[in-house]
């Protein structure tokens, strides 16, 4: 029964120690915590694009 027990728990933090990375870097993706520099980023790369439109229809 103790070797059960035991068992369980070297089971249980295995588990703990592969997947803590996995839920550490899933969450940060659905709370989308980088939401404000992937727009940021964005409207940066749309506006650096204007003045080269332009001066190739010239």
């Amino acid at each position: 029964m103790t070797w059960l027990l035991l068992l369980v728990v070297i089971l249980q933090a295995g588990f703990h120690w592969v997947l803590n990375t996995a839920i550490v870097v899933t969450s940060k993706l659905f709370e989308l915590r980088f939401l404000n520099l992937l727009i940021l980023i964005l409207i940066a790369w749309i506006f650096s694009g204007r003045g080269a439109l332009k001066n190739l229809s010239d």
